[in-house]
């Protein structure tokens, strides 16, 4: 799929002088920074459950904590963020 783009592009775009360097070499920057964030739902509800424990302690019992604790730890869903900014 890359190298059907790559050709399409590099028919569209003007020949070069030197055929030695192919097209899509020049097309590619470098990377400036990359800033990659993952909030995991696991840990957010984890945080809340003993913020909420430590504020009202008669609110959950420890058994349900311990449990709600190991069902949380093993659950890998969250958001991911990616933001990657190249040198022009």
């Amino acid at each position: 799929m890359i190298q059907h783009v790559r050709r399409k592009l590099a028919n569209v775009l003007p020949a070069e002088p030197e055929v030695s360097i192919p097209n899509a070499s020049f097309l590619q920057t470098a990377v400036e920074s990359v800033l990659h964030l993952r909030l995991r739902f696991g840990a957010a509800l984890m945080a809340g459950v003993v913020i909420t424990s430590l504020v009202n302690p008669e609110s959950i019992p420890t058994q349900a904590l311990l449990t709600i604790s190991a069902g949380l730890c093993a659950d890998r869903s969250g958001l991911v963020f990616l933001k990657i900014r190249r040198t022009r």
